[in-house]
């Protein structure tokens, strides 16, 4: 299945708690801090049914069409139709974006190449990352990822590294964690991943 942005907007717009230097954010799609990027990545899902974009977007199968930058890889021509994807977006919205979803497929497809060692840990592992991209691929789920200040030094351990680098958790509660002094980026405050 492929989304429309609108209901990328409207899947978004469930009174989510997202706090910015001390204030709640009501609407994530209409915030100035995420109004930009949230309209990107609605354009990003309208591209895939315009005519012109449609078959750079999206491919088919079994009658139903799914994401290109979602499809699991198995030749070099999988790859290529990603990058020839990506490229086709970034010409349309006319610049760089980062966090729209696309850049963190990676992450999957690593898991997914190791299922074999996963299983050997523990079955249900290779079980979950199957589970997890069939239900990526079919539900056009927008996947993230958060990541750490990319200034810390990788040559030092976590607990040797500058605390002030380090996501601080203050808490943990049922509603999610609270975080102080971090330093990371995620595009989780505009997505909607299960």
């Amino acid at each position: 299945m492929i989304r429309t942005g609108k209901q990328y907007l409207e899947g978004i717009q469930d009174g989510r708690e997202i706090w910015i230097d001390g204030e709640r954010v009501k609407d994530v799609t209409t915030h100035p801090a995420f109004k930009p990027i949230v309209s990107v990545k609605a354009r990003m899902y309208d591209m895939a049914h315009e005519d012109a974009h449609r078959d750079t977007l999206s491919y088919e199968e079994n009658g139903e069409r799914f994401s290109v930058l979602y499809k699991p890889p198995v030749e070099k021509k999988d790859w290529d139709d990603k990058i020839v994807a990506v490229d086709a977006f970034l010409r349309d919205v006319g610049g760089v974006v980062t966090r729209v979803g696309d850049e963190t497929i990676g992450e999957m497809w690593s898991l997914y190449d190791g299922r074999e060692m996963l299983a050997g840990i523990d079955p249900r592992f290779a079980d979950n990352i199957d589970r997890h991209i069939k239900d990526v691929v079919a539900n056009d789920v927008f996947h993230i990822s958060a990541n750490t200040d990319p200034k810390g030094d990788r040559s030092l351990a976590p607990q040797d590294q500058d605390p002030d680098m380090m996501v601080h958790v203050v808490k943990e509660t049922d509603a999610g964690i609270v975080i102080r002094g971090a330093k990371y980026e995620t595009a989780a405050a505009y997505a909607d991943q299960a």
